[in-house]
């Protein structure tokens, strides 16, 4: 039996603990019922299950953390949970990552070992996937993609194999490795990363009226592409549920890899640019990288806390509700009459049905576009922004249009994305993904992919709705 071949934990649909263990980020796919969940301790966990489910004939779904959004990371088959290895440990030039360790907990644990690395924008995403992806996030203009700073990964294999991956060994699959997405070649276990030299940070957060979104989201992205590289910022557009007064609201933040008088400085050029007067600006002072990074991704829950809810006794973080996206990612800031377009798909009266929606820019550019886009899988180095719309249900039960009604809306606004769009990244994909999505993935870059995953995976073991050279698409948009 597979239970008596762990040193982790198996969890059956008939264990107690089944109704957790299925779990991911969004409470969509609490209705998906894998066969079993097992928590891997070590990377002969991991080989056991693999030779469990072939031996039983059973999908293989690799989870981290949860966060797919399209829930590739679960099914009726076998679920190859990596979150309990989740190490984060400094070893010499490198910093070796367990795939399972969340960006919350690896800032904690490095602090006293005195590195950095860099993280995404949202506190409990695994490393696994977030790398495998390509990676981006505040540190992205400064440092390049978290796929470029891998310097060797630990992979198991469809065959049973354990192989270690890098420019040296087995370079077709490291190159792979950096970009090309999760759960498409191995199992990948382990990560050795090249840390970032942040050793300070300053947050800095400002609000503006809705009436000025047009202006700011113009100004915003000029901003961006003009601004320093130390310069890691987001937009968010709110609806009027979580803005000041109950009103919708312009949300810019995010961090500056200097001085407070230098984000001062660069926050002045954007109101400037924006030509309006924000509601409120705050500039925190100066700190430790994993402090003002925690600060601004949990706030003021600790480290405990800011975890997913139910994960632990004292976990509070709030999980996903229903929703329906659209991103993409874009070469160049959108001129004015493009920015009122993009709100104008937000909808703003909507707010007077409370619909819970929002339209997520994040800037890139930078160090990353500084690559060529055939380094490494990670093919946009013509992206300055990720930019994406979600709308949320908190109760299909009591909405039973809503998904209908959310689909339509997302793609409404992929259509206003689109002039813009550059490409896609496939750790923020879209609901209704192209037919041609291995293109917008992954550009130039899905032959060598695809002769990658023939090399390594002949069988097409490792597969979900988009992994490289898989089966017939499936989308959620459309279930």
């Amino acid at each position: 039996m597979l239970r008596d071949r762990l040193r982790g934990e198996l969890v059956e649909p008939s264990d107690p603990g089944f109704a957790l263990a299925r779990q991911l980020q969004n409470t969509e796919y609490d209705t998906v019922r894998p066969h079993a969940v097992a928590y891997c301790a070590g990377e002969d966990d991991v080989v056991a299950c693999l030779r469990h489910a072939r031996e039983q004939g059973l999908r293989v779904h690799i989870r981290g953390n949860g966060h797919s959004m399209n829930g590739w990371s679960t099914g009726e088959g076998l679920v190859v949970d990596l979150s309990r290895m989740n190490h984060a440990v400094a070893d010499g030039p490198h910093v070796r990552l367990g795939a399972g360790v969340q960006s919350l907990d690896a800032l904690a644990s490095l602090k006293p070992q005195r590195r950095q690395i860099v993280t995404g924008t949202f506190p409990t995403v695994s490393v696994g996937g977030f790398l495998t992806g390509g990676g981006i996030g505040w540190q992205t203009r400064r440092f390049g993609t978290g796929s470029d700073r891998i310097a060797a990964a630990r992979v198991v294999l469809a065959d049973g194999r354990v192989v270690r991956c890098s420019a040296a060994e087995e370079p077709d699959l490291y190159w792979a490795l950096r970009g090309g997405g999760g759960g498409s070649f191995g199992v990948v276990t382990e990560f050795e990363v090249l840390p970032v030299d942040a050793p300070t940070l300053t947050a800095f957060e400002t609000l503006w009226a809705y009436e000025d979104a047009v202006d700011v989201l113009t100004a915003w992205q000029e901003w961006c592409v003009s601004g320093p590289e130390e310069l890691g910022t987001s937009l968010v557009v709110l609806p009027g549920m979580f803005g000041p007064g109950g009103r919708p609201v312009v949300r810019v933040w995010g961090v500056h890899l200097g001085a407070p008088a230098q984000a001062e400085a660069e926050l002045d050029a954007l109101t400037e640019r924006a030509a309006a007067k924000p509601l409120s600006r705050t500039v925190g002072a100066p700190g430790p990288y994993a402090d003002v990074m925690h600060e601004a991704l949990c706030g003021s829950l600790t480290v405990a806390q800011c975890h997913r809810t139910g994960t632990g006794e004292e976990a509070e973080g709030h999980r996903h509700p229903y929703t329906r996206q659209s991103y993409r990612l874009t070469g160049r800031a959108a001129t004015r009459a493009e920015s009122a377009a993009l709100l104008d798909a937000w909808d703003p009266a909507l707010d007077q049905e409370g619909r819970e929606r929002y339209l997520l820019c994040i800037a890139v550019g930078g160090a990353a576009n500084r690559v060529s886009p055939t380094a490494t899988a990670y093919a946009h180095r013509d992206a300055q922004f990720l930019i994406g719309y979600q709308m949320a249900c908190r109760d299909l039960a009591a909405d039973p249009g809503a998904p209908g009604r959310l689909t339509a809306w997302a793609d409404r606004a992929a259509a206003a994305l689109e002039p813009l769009a550059c490409g896609s990244y496939v750790n923020f994909p879209s609901s209704r993904v192209d037919q041609d999505w291995e293109k917008d993935f992954f550009g130039e870059n899905r032959a060598r992919l695809r002769e990658v995953k023939r090399a390594y995976d002949p069988d097409d073991f490792f597969r979900h709705a988009q992994s490289i050279g898989g089966r017939p698409l499936t989308t959620k948009a459309a279930s």
